[in-house]
C-alpha cells in the first residue's frame, strides 16, 4: 500500500481558495492561471430509460426526461449534466450497434431470467416512445440540461463490462459486436467480475468500433459542449500486468478521439472539451494502460476526473495526483475528483454527511470540482424523512436535493455537519492501485499509525463536537492517540446514534471516542492505536463533525 502523503504548510490556503471558487458556481470563466470549477452530475441513463424517478410507468416521454434533468438543475449548483450514451449498447439509432434492450421482435432469447427479459422490453418501450416524438435519452436530456443553463457531455463507457456476464443466457442483453466477437475478449478472469470478457484493446478492430461510436455521437448531438471518456466503468483494456507496455495504443487511441473532438468542433464552430475519468494515481492509471501524463503533455485533454470503480473512495488522494500528474510544472487541467454511489461495502449506501466529508476532502486536498457519478434520486426527488433517517433522527442515506445543494454551496458546505472517512483499503476493484493506510494491524504493545485527512479549517470554524470512531475486525482493548493526545472519553452509545453500526459484519467491534476541542488540525492528521492484548485490525476510521441542528447543518 502507498502512503498517503503528509499535510503540506500550504493545505489550509487550498482549502480556502477551493471553497473562494466554490462560492462562484455559476461562473464559467477559464483562463491559463484558474481552471474551471465544476460540480457534474453523471447518470448511466438506465434510470431514466426506465422511469424509475417517476414510478416506472412505461410510457416515458420528453416531458419526463426534461422533469429528471430539471431535478437536479433545481438544486441550483450543478454546472455540467453528464448522460451516458450507454457504451457498445447504445440509447440511439447506430449504424454500429443495435439499441438498448431490442429483442429484434422477440427472436433474441433469455434463457436465464424471465424479469430481466421484461426489464429490457420495458426498456425497449421506452425508447420507441422516445422515438416517436422524435428524440432519445440523451438529445432529450442535454437539451434540457442546456436550457436549464448547465454544461451538457456525453460521456462513454469506454469498457462497460454490465452485459458481458455469459452465465445469464440472456442475449438480448448481450451488445452485437461483443457477441460477435469473442476472440476479441482478455480471456483473462484475475481482474474482476467478467473480466475475461472485457474487450481487449489489444486489438485494431476493437479500438475501431469504439472510435466509429464516438465520432457518430459526437456528429449525431449538436448541442454538447464535450464527450467524456469514461475508463472507470469498467476499467479493464487489457491482460493484467499488460497495462505499461500497451499504453501507447491507448494514448493513440485517445489522439483519435482528441482529432474527431477537434474536427467537430471546427465544423461547427464552438469548442468542444475532451475528459477522461482515470484511476486514483497516476502510477494505478499506468498500470491499467493510461498514460495520464503523456496525455497532459499532449494536450490531448481539457481536463480529468480521478475515481473508483463503483466500491466509493472515501479518502480520495487528489493532492498526490496533481503532484504526480504536473510534477514540479504549472497546472495545466483541471482535476476534480469522483465520488461513487456504491458504499463502503456493495450497497452499504454513504450518509449524508459522509457525501459532506468526501467533498470536503476533495476540495481541501486542492481538487479542482466534484464527479459525482451515479447520484440517484427517490422518486420524484422526494424524501420521507420520517422513514429515511436513523432511530435518532441525525442521519440520512437517501440522496436528495437537499444534498446535493450543500455539496455545492459554500455557506452550507464549510460548516456542515460531515462525516471524514479514512480510506478502508479494499475499494481496489479490479487491481487498481490505492492510497490506504487501512487495513491496519495492531499488535500487543506495539504503536500502529494511520492517518485520517480533515478538510475543515477546524481552528476557525470550530464544531460543537468532534468524535473519532474506530471499527475494529473483533473484541480489542486498546489505547488510542490522535495527533499524540491519549484518548479517554469513551461514549459507546454515540456509535449507533451516529449510525455506525451500520454494515457491521459478524466479530466486529465499533468504538467511539470524543476528541478534545484542540485536537484536530486542517489537513492530515494522525491516529495511533497501541493494542493492549491481543493482535486486531482496524478497518475503519472516521471523524464526525458536530456543527450544530440537522434542520440549520444538516444530516450526518
Amino acid at each position: 500500500m502507498i502512503m498517503k502523503e503528509k499535510r503540506t504548510n500550504s493545505i489550509r490556503s487550498i482549502f480556502l481558495m477551493a471553497f473562494g471558487v466554490l462560492a462562484i458556481l455559476t461562473s464559467f470563466t477559464h483562463t491559463n492561471d484558474k481552471p474551471k470549477y465544476r460540480l457534474i452530475h453523471n447518470n448511466d441513463g438506465t434510470d431514466a430509460l426506465a422511469n424509475m424517478w417517476f414510478n416506472r410507468k412505461p410510457d416515458l416521454t420528453r416531458e419526463d426526461i426534461n422533469r429528471y434533468v430539471d431535478m437536479v438543475a433545481d438544486a441550483g449548483v450543478v454546472t455540467t449534466f453528464m448522460m451516458c450514451t450507454g457504451s457498445d449498447f447504445v440509447f440511439y439509432r447506430s449504424k454500429y450497434e443495435r439499441p438498448f434492450g431490442d429483442d429484434l421482435n422477440g427472436t433474441l432469447s433469455c434463457e436465464g431470467s424471465e424479469s430481466e427479459r421484461n426489464a429490457f422490453k420495458n426498456y425497449y418501450n421506452n425508447f420507441i416512445n422516445l422515438e416517436k416524438e422524435g428524440t432519445d435519452i440523451i438529445d432529450a436530456s442535454l437539451t434540457r440540461a442546456k436550457e436549464r443553463g448547465m454544461e451538457a457531455i456525453i460521456t462513454f463507457r469506454v469498457n462497460d463490462l454490465h452485459f458481458a456476464d455469459t452465465s445469464k443466457r440472456c442475449r438480448v442483453s448481450y451488445p452485437d459486436f461483443w457477441y460477435n466477437n469473442p476472440q476479441y475478449w482478455t480471456g483473462d478472469d484475475t481482474q474482476g467480475m467478467n473480466s475475461a470478457q472485457a474487450l481487449d484493446f489489444t486489438f485494431p478492430e476493437v479500438r475501431q468500433h469504439k472510435l466509429n461510436l464516438i465520432r457518430e455521437q459526437l456528429e449525431k448531438y449538436e448541442q454538447i459542449d464535450g464527450y467524456d471518456l469514461d475508463f472507470m466503468r469498467f476499467i479493464v483494456l487489457f491482460k493484467t500486468g499488460e497495462g505499461p507496455s500497451k499504453a501507447h495504443l491507448i494514448t493513440s487511441f485517445v489522439k483519435d478521439v482528441r482529432h474527431i473532438v477537434d474536427s467537430v468542433s471546427t465544423k461547427r464552430g464552438k469548442k468542444i472539451l475532451l475528459s477522461a475519468r482515470v484511476p486514483i494515481t497516476v502510477e494505478g492509471s499506468l498500470e491499467k494502460g493510461l498514460d495520464v501524463r503523456e496525455w497532459v503533455k499532449l494536450g490531448l485533454i481539457d481536463f480529468i476526473s480521478i475515481g473508483a470503480h463503483w466500491r466509493g473512495e472515501t479518502a480520495m488522494p487528489i493532492s498526490k495526483f496533481k503532484t504526480d500528474l504536473f510534477g514540479a510544472g504549472k497546472q495545466t487541467i483541471p482535476v476534480y475528483g469522483s465520488i461513487d454511489d456504491g458504499g463502503y461495502q456493495p450497497r452499504e449506501l454513504f450518509s449524508d454527511g459522509m457525501y459532506k466529508g468526501m467533498a470536503s476532502h476533495i476540495l481541501g486536498q486542492g481538487g479542482d470540482g466534484l464527479h459525482l457519478f451515479n447520484f440517484y434520486f427517490a422518486d420524484y426527488g422526494k424524501v420521507d424523512y420520517e422513514k429515511a433517517l436513523n432511530k435518532s433522527g441525525l442521519v440520512c442515506r437517501t440522496r436528495s436535493q437537499r444534498l446535493l445543494t450543500e455539496l455545492g454551496t459554500v455557506d452550507k458546505l464549510q460548516t456542515a455537519n460531515k462525516i471524514y472517512c479514512a480510506s478502508d483499503g479494499v475499494t481496489n476493484s479490479y487491481g487498481v492501485l490505492q492510497v490506504a493506510d487501512l487495513p491496519m494491524a495492531c499488535g500487543n504493545g506495539k504503536k500502529s499509525n494511520a492517518s485520517i485527512f480533515i478538510g475543515d479549517a477546524v481552528e476557525s470554524t470550530k464544531p460543537k463536537q468532534q468524535i473519532l470512531f474506530v471499527r475494529t475486525d473483533r473484541k480489542a482493548r486498546m489505547d488510542i492517540y490522535v495527533n499524540n493526545v491519549k484518548l479517554s472519553n469513551s461514549i459507546p452509545d454515540y456509535a449507533e446514534k451516529y449510525d455506525r453500526l451500520h454494515g457491521m459484519q459478524e466479530g466486529e467491534e465499533m468504538f467511539a471516542f470524543e476528541l478534545p476541542e484542540d485536537c484536530l488540525t486542517q489537513g492530515e492528521n494522525t491516529v495511533s492505536i497501541v493494542s493492549k492484548s491481543n493482535i486486531f485490525v482496524v478497518k475503519r476510521l472516521e471523524v464526525a463533525l458536530n456543527y450544530g441542528d440537522v434542520s440549520s447543518n444538516g444530516y450526518f
